[in-house]
Order: structure tokens, then C-alpha cells, then sequence
């Protein structure tokens, strides 16, 4: 059971994150190429503190992946969005990423990526209806990817 004062200023930390995801996309011009533009919804790691929290952090990485798929979704195929997930999750992301001319290449392939990773929690949270999720095992820890299906 979270004390009330931590839960305050816990839910007052999410809120804060909310508002620079919000930032960061409208801030984006939609039209423009991206070279795997990308925002964390979890900028401290707090999501590391608690099981609770790293839900939290899990669920509006997801959030805005699916606002960033919304936002462009016109687009069609000129442009990826995915969403990453490590075992620090500072470094949960949300990615836009197109042609570019600064030689990225697009598209982005997600070499080495095993589609069709279950885990429990991240699959209580992303929808399998539309949304798969893969996993590519590094030397040290795993990412986990989240994009929409085709």
C-alpha cells in the first residue's frame, strides 16, 4: 500500500510527465521528415522505484505511441512509429521515424527482433488486437518493441 504523501507526489511526477509527451508532440510538425525523432514518458526512471510505477511508465509509453500513431497516422507508410521498452525505464520511448536526409535507414528493419514475446504484464497493457510486441535479447538486458501491426 502506497502512503498518501508518496502517491501525491508520484501522481504529481506522471502528471508532469504527461504534459512534456503532450509538449513534445504537438510540437512536431507532422509534415516534416523524422531521423528516429522520439520522446520518454518516464524522463527520471521512476518507473524503476516500484512495480506500480513501472506499470505506470509501461502504460503511457503506450499512451503515446498511440497518440504518435493518431498524429500521423495520414502518413500511412512514409513514416514508423514504435515504442521501445528496457529494463531501465528511462529509456522507455516513443519513436516517429521516416526517410530522412541525414542517411538513416528507413525503413527502420528491427533486425534481430523475435515478434510474438509474451509477457504478462506489458501484454495486459498493449492491445494484441492491434498493436504486436517482439524483443530482441542483448549481451546484458533486453528491448522490447511495441508497434502496430500491419
Amino acid at each position: 500500500m502506497m502512503d498518501r504523501r508518496y502517491k501525491k507526489r508520484i501522481d504529481r511526477y506522471w502528471s508532469k510527465m504527461e504534459k512534456l509527451c503532450e509538449r513534445a508532440l504537438s510540437d512536431i510538425d507532422t509534415d516534416s521528415w523524422f531521423d528516429l525523432w522520439h520522446t520518454h514518458p518516464d524522463w527520471n526512471g521512476k518507473g524503476n522505484a516500484r512495480p506500480e510505477n513501472r506499470r505506470k511508465s509501461i502504460e503511457l509509453t503506450y499512451k503515446y505511441l498511440k497518440k504518435a500513431e493518431t498524429l500521423t497516422e495520414y502518413r500511412g507508410k512514409e513514416l514508423q512509429c514504435f515504442a521501445i521498452l528496457t529494463i531501465d525505464t528511462m529509456d522507455h520511448s516513443v519513436y516517429i521515424h521516416s526517410q530522412n536526409p541525414n542517411g538513416s535507414e528507413f525503413p527502420f528493419k528491427y533486425d534481430g527482433v523475435h515478434w510474438g514475446y509474451f509477457d504478462a504484464e506489458i501484454n495486459s497493457i498493449v492491445n494484441s488486437d492491434t498493436h504486436e510486441v517482439g524483443i530482441i535479447y542483448g549481451e546484458v538486458d533486453e528491448t522490447v518493441f511495441i508497434r502496430k501491426k500491419a
